[in-house]
């Protein structure tokens, strides 16, 4: 059984935590998950199309990168080269934020910095 007392330092030991960890890395890790997924899309979308592309005659024929980028703008505009993107923003923007707002708290764990009440917590 746990006593308020063990509970109380507890929660202090996780604000001690916690107070190494800054949420302008959560909001840098997100941004640039969407930035960059965002800017790099259509190159993933040429890298699709190309490795659906197998030979069937169903499917558009491409020359090269230029040839596909341009031919999916001629067809579907802006649209057609942003195809799919809403998921891939979403797990570029969780999976980067995520990774720099767990940074610095790995890092404390690394560095021994986390009080040494937390190993010992029973959750």
């Amino acid at each position: 059984m746990t006593g308020q007392g063990q509970s109380a330092s507890g929660s202090s030991a996780w604000s001690t935590v916690f107070r190494h960890v800054r949420y302008e890395n959560l909001v840098a890790g997100v941004s640039g998950g969407v930035l960059s997924n965002l800017a790099l899309h259509p190159l993933d979308l040429v890298k699709i199309r190309f490795a659906v592309s197998d030979g069937l005659e169903l499917r558009p024929k491409y020359k090269g990168i230029l040839h596909c980028l341009t031919t999916i703008w001629k067809l579907d505009g802006l649209r057609g080269l942003y195809q799919g993107v809403t998921p891939n923003v979403w797990g570029a923007g969780l999976s980067w934020g995520l990774y720099f707002f767990l940074d610095l708290f790995l890092d404390c764990l690394e560095h021994h910095t986390v009080p040494s009440s937390l190993w010992h917590m029973n959750c």
